[in-house]
C-alpha cells in the first residue's frame, strides 16, 4: 500500500531532474529562429498597379478576376475629408487578396450616401497579367 502511495505521489507532483539554477533559467527557445513557425498567406502578396488605359492590355494575355471596389468615408462634417487615394488604396488591397497584379480603373468619384456625409468610391476589373 506504501508502494503505491509513494508512486502515487510520484506521478502527481513529478520528478524535476534539473538543478534550481537550471530552473529558474529564462527560456530562450522562442528567440531561436529555428523554433519559429512561420505563417502562410494564402495568396502571394504582390504588388498591384493601376491600369488608366485599355490600350495597356492590348496583345497581353491576362485573366479577369472581377471586380472590386474601395471607398474612403466621411461620416459627418466633423470628421476628415473623403480621399480618393485612400479609396484606391483599399481598392488595391482587395484586388491583391484575390491574387491580382493589376486594376483596370473603372471610375473614381465622390458621392453623398446614407451612411456617410461624402464616399469616395473608386471601382474596378481586378486582372492577373500574365507575363510569359
Amino acid at each position: 500500500m506504501r508502494l503505491l502511495l509513494c508512486c502515487l505521489t510520484l506521478c502527481i507532483s513529478g520528478c524535476n531532474v534539473l538543478s534550481p539554477a537550471e530552473y529558474n533559467k529564462p527560456d530562450n527557445s522562442l528567440k531561436n529562429p529555428k523554433n519559429i513557425i512561420k505563417k502562410k498567406s494564402p495568396h502571394k502578396r504582390s504588388v498591384v498597379k493601376i491600369i488608366d488605359k485599355t490600350e495597356v492590355l492590348l496583345g497581353k494575355p491576362f485573366k479577369d478576376l472581377g471586380i472590386v471596389s474601395g471607398i474612403s468615408c466621411q461620416p459627418n462634417r466633423q470628421d476628415p475629408s473623403v480621399s480618393i487615394p485612400v479609396a484606391k488604396k483599399n481598392m488595391l488591397k482587395k484586388a491583391s487578396s484575390l491574387g491580382a497584379n493589376s486594376v483596370l480603373l473603372h471610375r473614381c468619384e465622390i458621392i453623398s450616401t446614407p451612411d456617410c456625409y461624402q464616399t469616395a468610391i473608386c471601382e474596378g476589373s481586378a486582372l492577373n497579367i500574365i507575363n510569359g
